[in-house]
């Protein structure tokens, strides 16, 4: 059973956390500072530099907790892909749905990005690091188009960035992010795009795998290139490979 001691320490932590939150949605990152938090938690300073070595390390610890990145993938670091289709889906919509739903991360993201080489580089190295085993699982589904997966994840991502931390702004492609049904037109936009690179995927491995078949029963090329779609490149490259 903990202490009365470990239970005010536990207390202070979580006092700390939650006055950054605070401080974050209500003046922004450009007002944190190690007094400021001291002030507001009335936690000691010396405690922060005891339990956190400095303040980053109680920035970093503040962070660990909301970073929809940082929780999952430090989750999914062993996770083996089995569908990459829904894994991406799900993946993304998540994203979408944690940071439209956090104010205090959407700050942060705001200091990340003119933050160019203080303590969220660290934050940004950490997620990259994190991704590793995904990207290595992921980068190599589109190889038959040259195309790396992990692009696929870069441009859907900062799209998800970029309309919540612009919804407060304007509109954008007409559309309001602030409102439930532009929202809702997103994500099932977003499942629509997803399903079509999939789609395309398995629908050109079938009509390889017909081409093979094809040939093997003795169908002529042109009549091959005629059922299937594919190219007669394609279609002589199949079947000198098999």
């Amino acid at each position: 059973m903990p202490s009365i001691r470990e239970k005010k320490s536990i207390a202070s932590k979580l006092n700390l956390i939650k006055t950054i939150g605070r401080v974050l949605k209500e003046r922004g990152y450009s007002k944190l500072s190690i007094n400021l938090i001291s002030e507001e938690s009335g936690v000691d300073k010396a405690f922060i530099y005891r339990h956190y070595k400095d303040f980053d390390g109680l920035l970093k610890a503040y962070i660990s907790q909301q970073d929809y990145w940082l929780k999952s993938l430090s989750q999914l670091a062993e996770f083996k892909i089995e569908n990459h289709r829904e894994f991406m889906k799900g993946l993304i919509i998540n994203q979408f749905k944690d940071l439209y739903n956090n104010e205090e991360l959407q700050q942060f993201l705001v200091w990340e990005l003119g933050d160019k080489e203080g303590f969220t580089t660290s934050v940004a190295i950490e997620r990259e690091i994190l991704a590793e085993p995904l990207y290595a699982q992921a980068r190599d589904v589109f190889s038959r188009y040259n195309i790396n997966t992990n692009m696929l994840y870069a441009i859907l991502v900062s799209a998800v960035y970029y309309l919540i931390l612009h919804k407060d702004k304007s509109t954008f492609g007409e559309f309001d992010f602030t409102e439930k049904q532009d929202v809702d037109e997103f994500l099932k936009t977003l499942n629509w795009l997803i399903d079509v690179v999939f789609d395309k995927l398995e629908n050109d491995d079938k009509m390889e795998s017909v081409a093979i078949k094809a040939h093997e029963k003795g169908m002529s090329v042109d009549d091959i290139v005629e059922i299937t779609g594919l190219s007669k490149n394609k279609v002589n490259t199949l079947i000198h490979k098999f």
